[in-house]
């Protein structure tokens, strides 16, 4: 990566193919996930907690570790972050080209502010770090001006302040500030709104879709989901078993699981929730068939036999 340049073109700024990650010990965290994100897009990945969803934020964020063993293909803008094994024309970005590209092509936006933040620095020694990462030494009017631009007043005050001093909600969007301090064109979003009120999460979400750069949410929040992602991966066993436009996922899902996932999710107008039966299989379980199989009630013999693909954004055989 001599040179960073990352001028936007009519391909994903994110795209994923066939990515594959395995934790040492065999636990076979993500198992062929394909996914693009475009320019100005929110995609979000749902799911239950251990369906690989930060596994692959982690992954495009290049930060999943030497003993983690990868397959597939990750590129950001144009920039290889995971290449093909076997490609040796096409090798997956070295450490150094990672750093680069952490910042300046990817922002990260964290689950908890309060925990990435040096309780013993101001806020706004926290948010130049963005610049400091990357060898540069911002004026403070610049560090000033990225907080009032997501909503922050009285910014010049308020940023020589320290972590504590702050909410949660205004800290999470300082942590927002940094991550767009070089208008990267991805920002990556893991669990961003665990700890904050629904009314505060929603413009945490807003402020990162007014970004203008194109956001891969990780949430465990459908209702916030709904409100601002325009697309939805339903993962389930390291695998996306149904993709396509928000609205249609949450208002008629097709795959038996995302069903499920949303019949057990509180929703206004929806009812009392229903529990989804049984556990999903053991990440280092490598049975054929669907992963869901043992939990459906549509499973035939052709379920647990043979693993469906992901066509026309649903991998079920009875869809």
């Amino acid at each position: 990566m001599a040179q960073l340049d990352l001028a936007p073109d009519h391909s994903p700024v994110l795209r994923i193919e066939d990515l594959h990650v395995t934790y040492p010990g065999g636990a076979w965290a993500v198992r062929g996930i394909d996914l693009d994100i475009r320019a100005d897009e929110m995609v979000a990945i749902i799911g239950e907690s251990g369906c690989g969803k930060t596994t692959v934020a982690r992954s495009v964020l290049g930060m999943l570790g030497p003993r983690v063993g990868t397959s597939g293909s990750i590129t950001v803008s144009g920039h290889r972050v995971l290449a093909h094994l076997g490609e040796r024309d096409r090798p997956k970005a070295s450490e150094r080209d990672l750093r680069r590209l952490r910042g300046r092509g990817i922002g990260y936006v964290a689950q908890d502010p309060y925990s990435a933040c040096n309780p013993l620095h101001c806020v706004r020694r926290h948010v130049e770090e963005a610049w400091r990462a990357h060898r540069m030494r911002p004026k403070r009017h610049e560090v000033y001006d990225s907080l009032e631009r997501i909503g922050i007043a009285n910014a010049p005050d308020a940023a020589e302040q320290y972590p504590h001093e702050w909410s949660g909600g205004m800290l999470q969007r300082a942590t927002i500030a940094a991550a767009n301090a070089h208008a990267p064109p991805l920002l990556v979003a893991d669990e961003p709104t665990t700890a904050l009120d629904s009314a505060v999460a929603s413009t945490v979400l807003g402020n990162l879709r007014s970004s203008g750069a194109a956001v891969l949410l990780i949430s465990h929040s459908l209702s916030l989901v709904a409100g601002h992602a325009d697309r939805v991966a339903v993962c389930y066993a390291g695998r996306v078993v149904e993709e396509g436009a928000t609205a249609e996922i949450l208002d008629a899902p097709r795959h038996p699981y995302s069903a499920a996932l949303l019949a057990a999710t509180p929703r206004r107008g929806h009812g009392l929730p229903q529990p989804l039966p049984g556990q999903p299989p053991h990440p280092s379980e490598k049975a054929p068939g669907c992963a869901f199989a043992s939990r459906c009630r549509e499973a035939t013999e052709e379920c647990r036999n043979t693993t469906p693909q992901l066509r026309d954004g649903v991998a079920c055989f009875h869809r």
